[in-house]
């Protein structure tokens, strides 16, 4: 039998991602003030429920292909965890996003300092375990902050040039 809890976080997620997409996409485009389309207020958070129903896909075809192999003991080679993502992940990390956007974003530090510490952070507690398995934490770490610091120069142009939005 498939697990009920990966099946209920596939359908939590696709049904939180359509509702996002569906309130985007009605948002006022304000192409009466002359308003870019790039620039309308509905287009990110609709990107960003969209993206969200994509991923519940990828979750539920994950779920799917796990139910349809033979079993085994949720470990691989590495000794590190293979089961479908638990609540408390999904958790931590809608807990992480909301500190991120609704306490600690334009409080402090500006927007790419803020988002590069964001991505390392998140990072790091999903992948720590995995990492230290490997004997890599170091690499792992090092990488990450690579990434982080190159995405947030990168989201912090696309918000700036292409969305228009002035930044923290």
């Amino acid at each position: 039998m498939q697990d009920r809890g990966a099946w209920a976080q596939v359908a939590f997620w696709a049904g939180l991602g359509a509702t996002v997409f569906v309130a985007g996409w009605r948002m006022d485009r304000l192409g009466h003030q002359g308003i870019s389309p790039w620039s309308a207020p509905g287009l990110l958070p609709a990107v960003v429920g969209a993206l969200m129903v994509i991923f519940a896909l990828v979750l539920a075809a994950q779920t799917w292909r796990e139910g349809a192999a033979p079993a085994d003991d949720g470990a691989d080679a590495a000794g590190t965890d293979t089961a479908q993502p638990s609540w408390r992940g999904s958790a931590l990390a809608a807990a992480l996003c909301l500190l991120f956007a609704g306490v600690s974003l334009g409080r402090g530090w500006p927007f790419r300092v803020e988002a590069a510490v964001f991505i390392v952070v998140f990072t790091a507690l999903f992948r720590w375990r995995e990492w230290r398995a490997a004997g890599r934490v170091v690499r792992g770490l090092v990488q990450t902050m690579l990434i982080a610091v190159a995405a947030s120069v990168a989201i912090a142009w696309l918000f700036e040039s292409v969305f228009l939005v002035r930044l923290p």
